[in-house]
């Protein structure tokens, strides 16, 4: 947390992100209950309502990279969380006031996925701006313990909403927390720049897979960092998204455990975001994947101890939660340090394009999963997680040892 403290650009910053992840995590365990509520539990169509949610990314996120490396990053931050909120007041109207369908569900959860395309690449590049590369994995790691401490308190304000009012007044929750993010981004110094590439949409495109290939033979250990967590997002994001909570729902028969389970797994990552910089004392492109690894076998041991012991299974949901943190921080970390100065947005779009491609194609993933082992996708889809790595971990390392000495992040 030390690392929020440096100067004031991150503390203000650091504040709007804190209001905008519990409000984010607070709808994400009412958008789950929604969809799975409204799709009467079949996985093929809640499946379908995910794919299509995270389409936008395809156009959104070069588009957010260039916005990240050519304009004013707080303009960019403010006008993302003002949209946002508009788009959130729109959900709640529709579920308080109007008759929710999938389909209207499905459309604004679109736009609140581009919006995000935009505003993500934009918030991490801002960080490099402001502290000198050897301070990156500490900031980082400060605000994972700030995004995970939102991530206890947004499902927890969401199960007291469910049960004091009702699961569609969380969406007005969002709002108001958006404003707040909004209203801390204002404070921000604007930090013009030097140079602004004039935006040209096909050619924009043409870059972006062409920067694939770029990275492949440019920087290889951050080429294995994206590809790695591409295909573990094809698995993670369905188990945690709506796999999780409707097996919550099922054993729980309770719209409010789905908050308090979502809230036990963030303890965990709080105490891994707390804790990363004491057991990694370097962060390599070779962390993500053994992290990515450990995450998908212990969810796996997670999913089948839900089958036999309730309590077993919230323990290892705990320790879940605590890899679950090491991975986010070394992706962000190698993303940030394998990167160059005029590469950090790119690169993080690019990150982001083929995450959240990963993430639409979870929700097609485990639908097919479902259609295959019924009853027992949860733990059909851990295990596909917990191999996905697989390929990357039996992978001698790139380079030499001269060339990972140089690819590495230390933390002073």
């Amino acid at each position: 947390m030390q690392g929020l403290l440096l100067n004031h650009s991150i503390q203000r910053l650091s504040t709007a992100y804190f209001f905008s992840k519990c409000g984010e995590f607070a709808f994400e365990a009412a958008f789950a209950v929604a969809v799975v509520t409204l799709a009467e539990a079949n996985f093929l169509l809640i499946g379908l309502v995910y794919f299509f949610r995270y389409l936008p990314c395809a156009l959104f996120s070069p588009l957010g990279g260039w916005l990240a490396d050519n304009c004013v990053k707080k303009n960019t931050l403010v006008m993302a969380e003002l949209a946002k909120i508009f788009v959130a007041g729109l959900l709640f109207v529709v579920f308080e006031f109007a008759y929710a369908t999938v389909t209207i569900v499905t459309i604004l959860s679109m736009l609140l996925t581009a919006l995000d395309c935009i505003y993500a690449p934009t918030f991490r590049a801002y960080f490099p701006d402001v502290v000198s590369d050897d301070k990156l994995a500490v900031v980082n790691s400060g605000v994972q313990v700030i995004e995970d401490s939102s991530s206890i308190i947004g499902p927890l304000i969401f199960s007291l909403i469910a049960i004091l009012l009702s699961p569609s007044f969380t969406f007005a929750f969002f709002a108001f927390c958006l404003m707040l993010s909004a209203a801390c981004a204002l404070t921000l110094v604007s930090i013009p720049k030097k140079e602004k590439a004039s935006l040209n949409v096909l050619e924009l495109f043409k870059e972006a897979g062409a920067s694939v290939g770029d990275l492949r033979s440019t920087n290889a250990p951050l080429f294995a960092v994206i590809c790695c967590t591409t295909f573990c997002a094809i698995f993670a994001t369905s188990i945690i998204r709506f796999i999780l909570p409707a097996s919550v729902l099922e054993t729980f028969q309770s719209e409010a455990a789905v908050g308090y389970v979502f809230s036990l797994l963030a303890i965990g990552t709080v105490i891994g975001s707390m804790l990363y910089v004491r057991f990694n004392r370097i962060t390599t492109a070779r962390s993500v994947i053994k992290y990515w690894t450990l995450y998908g076998v212990i969810f796996l041991m997670a999913a089948i101890a839900l089958e036999f012991n309730v309590y077993v299974f919230l323990v290892l949901l705990l320790f879940t939660g605590f890899i679950g943190a090491f991975v986010d921080i070394a992706i962000v970390t190698n993303i940030q340090s394998l990167s160059g100065s005029q590469q950090v947005g790119r690169n993080f779009s690019l990150y982001y394009f083929t995450a959240v491609l990963g993430d639409a194609l979870s929700g097609l993933v485990a639908s097919l999963m479902f259609v295959i082992v019924g009853p027992a996708t949860f733990i059909g889809m851990t295990f596909m997680l917990s191999i996905a790595p697989l390929r990357w971990s039996l992978k001698r390392d790139e380079g030499t040892n001269k060339d990972r000495a140089e690819r590495v992040s230390r933390i002073s």
